[in-house]
């Protein structure tokens, strides 16, 4: 038999980019950006933060999403969007690494400068890659797919982040 025969039980593989496209707005917007409101306050307290300290890391955060939004599309044309993502990705995740060893309110500012900038440089190739994959009638089915993602994160985070301070406490941070 050819393949074919198996065209019915063969998923069109722009649903496997549409899978990665939402583990990948998980990472990037539900985890890096959607998240520092819920570690917010024990970030505050783990280092003597003030409210304006605190609505400036929202600001850096913000400022760099927004900045890598506008530059996506440059570097996609040079580097592709495969690429952009997977570095974008590991900005993110190298961040949120660096910002739970960081004791400086500067430092912490920088790090959500840079996991905004991640963040918008994973989310928008993201989802340009819908145009590519699929027909003009289903492009909203499977970009709405994707962005299930940063609900799914919001959920699990806004279960598991208090649940992890009620084991560890509210503080980040101890001194030794």
């Amino acid at each position: 038999m050819s393949l074919k025969g198996f065209r019915g039980l063969i998923p069109h593989y722009g649903w496997l980019i549409v899978f990665s496209g939402t583990l990948c707005v998980f990472a990037c917007l539900g985890l890096g950006r959607f998240t520092l409101g819920m570690i917010l306050p024990s970030m505050a307290s783990s280092l003597g933060l003030t409210y304006s300290q605190m609505g400036l890391i929202s600001t850096g955060n913000f400022i760099g999403y927004l900045a890598s939004v506008f530059l996506s599309g440059v570097i996609v044309r040079s580097i592709g969007a495969r690429r952009l993502i997977f570095l974008a990705l590991l900005m993110v995740g190298a961040s949120m690494i660096m910002l739970s060893i960081t004791r400086d309110f500067i430092y912490c500012l920088i790090i959500y400068l840079i996991t905004g900038i991640g963040s918008g440089a994973a989310n928008v190739p993201m989802m340009g890659l819908v145009t590519a994959w699929f027909e003009r009638e289903k492009r909203g089915k499977a970009a709405g797919s994707i962005v299930i993602g940063s609900g799914l994160a919001i959920i699990i985070t806004g279960k598991l982040i208090p649940y992890i301070n009620g084991i560890e406490g509210g503080e980040v941070l101890r001194s030794s």
